[in-house]
């Protein structure tokens, strides 16, 4: 028997203590800030599908759930296409990150929303009893609490490893909120997480590429499957995420993890508050937002124009440039992992939106001239994994070429969209219905109006049927 962080080797029951969470967790326990942040979440995530319903990636997903899955009740959002819930699940999930534009969470360091609703929403479509909001937003708490969990004890260095958190741990979240859904106690809960684990998987490399979408879209697609599975009878190791060779030992490596962490206090606080959920308000990748906010704010307070640039330094933290590595993207999906191309763009435009991410203007020589005036630099304080997320901030300077000199440092917790700045619902209005655009407006306008009084709905019905053409 060997100790690690502390705890023998044979002194296990984090799954167990996670799944009895999530088994007794009771919308009446969960307060109403939580609830709030959870609903604008669910808004977010779907304004986000509309968005992304005519990219490539999102066609081809869509395609191959038609194909290799059967016909069902799960509607497949802004289409006239039904499929069973895990087909549902992964082409809608696909499409709410095609754009990047999708909510974050800092302690996963990456996307929960997203995969944990979709899989609830094929599954909800799928009861003979109607699905209320309220046991809707109950079980998307339940994921997204227990995912969060299992992140905090695996760190940062589950990121720096180069493993894409959102497509090893959103399983978690969307297998356990299906759980939820469908009544499960703290057992059948166990067997959920163990076969979810065993769907894992996902590399950051991927970022900036089509598989990035699909890693969404898998996820959500791969909880509806554990938790059908389990509820069929089916059985996994309980014990998987604390064991020898169990989920945090293979992914993370022996002593490169925290066991205690992941059971220490889910829901004291509730992850959606502290650190708290992101609503993206750029949409292009969250690890630039904190510069856009720099530039942004430095460029309306000091009335900058581009003639008058000579340079622009973005100093960041260690891990950004691995995953921001795009310094000449060829396409509008490259430019969002561009530090250059997105910092040109709120230069030049004094905002960052949906539009600007097109190819045509990834490759417009303007723009690029510009993109050269931005160097992309490591702050010598931001070196370690301890000082990412939480601790982290981006530090711009803008030097004009009169020689004057314009500095600003945003806290990645102070980003517009996260907890220290949170949006408005009038702003989360705005984004919902800019992601609609290309949707039916009135159809979009309803869709919202539901949605912001989702707890009080008797049928989530309500909601899907105004998203199917």
């Amino acid at each position: 028997m060997h100790l690690r962080n502390g705890r023998a080797a044979l002194n296990m029951g984090a799954t167990r203590e996670l799944a009895v969470f999530a088994a007794g967790l009771r919308l009446t326990d969960i307060p109403a800030a939580v609830r709030e942040r959870a609903t604008h979440a669910v808004i977010d995530a779907i304004g986000t599908v509309l968005a992304g319903l005519e990219e490539d990636s999102v066609r081809q997903v869509r395609k191959l759930a038609q194909r290799e899955m059967r016909d069902g009740q799960g509607t497949v959002l802004g289409t006239p296409l039904r499929l069973c819930a895990s087909g549902a699940a992964m082409a809608n999930g696909a499409a709410a990150h095609a754009l990047d534009y999708d909510s974050i969470s800092l302690t996963v360091s990456g996307f929960v929303a997203s995969p944990v609703l979709f899989a609830l929403l094929g599954v909800a479509e799928e009861q003979e009893d109607n699905v209320s909001g309220a046991r809707l937003l109950e079980a998307f708490i339940t994921g997204w609490e227990v995912e969060a969990a299992i992140a905090r004890g695996l760190g940062v260095y589950h990121y720096a490893k180069g493993w894409h958190s959102t497509s090893t741990l959103a399983h978690f979240g969307a297998a356990v909120g299906v759980g939820k859904l469908l009544g499960f106690d703290a057992r059948q809960m166990q067997h959920a997480i163990g076969t979810a684990a065993a769907e894992a998987s996902g590399l950051r490399t991927m970022l900036g590429n089509m598989l990035n979408p699909f890693h969404l879209g898998k996820s959500a697609r791969n909880g509806v499957v554990a938790a059908r599975l389990v509820e069929a009878g089916f059985t996994a190791n309980p014990d998987v995420l604390e064991i020898d060779w169990g989920f945090c030992d293979v992914f993370n490596g022996p002593g490169n993890y925290t066991i205690a962490a992941m059971t220490a206090s889910p829901g004291a606080p509730f992850d959606l508050i502290d650190p708290g959920l992101v609503i993206k308000v750029y949409p292009c990748c969250g690890l630039v937002h904190s510069a856009l906010d720099a530039v942004l704010d430095l460029v309306a307070r000091h009335d900058i124009h581009t003639d008058q640039v000579r340079k622009v330094t973005v100093a960041v933290h260690a891990l950004v440039p691995k995953t921001m590595r795009f310094d000449h993207p060829a396409t509008g999906y490259e430019a969002k992992f561009s530090t250059p191309f997105c910092v040109a763009t709120a230069l030049e435009q004094r905002s960052v939106r949906l539009a600007h991410f097109t190819t045509a203007r990834a490759r417009d020589p303007a723009v690029r001239q510009l993109m050269e005036k931005v160097d992309m630099v490591v702050h010598p304080d931001l070196q370690s994994d301890d000082t990412f997320l939480l601790k982290e901030f981006t530090e711009v300077t803008i030097v004009l070429h009169d020689g004057t000199n314009h500095l600003l440092r945003v806290p990645r917790i102070g980003n517009r969209g996260s907890r220290d700045r949170p949006v408005t619902i009038g702003e989360l209005e705005e984004k919902f219905m800019d992601c609609a655009a290309g949707y039916p407006q009135e159809a979009a306008r309803k869709v919202f109006d539901l949605l912001v009084r989702l707890h009080d709905l008797t049928d989530i019905r309500e909601v899907t049927r105004c998203l199917q053409r």
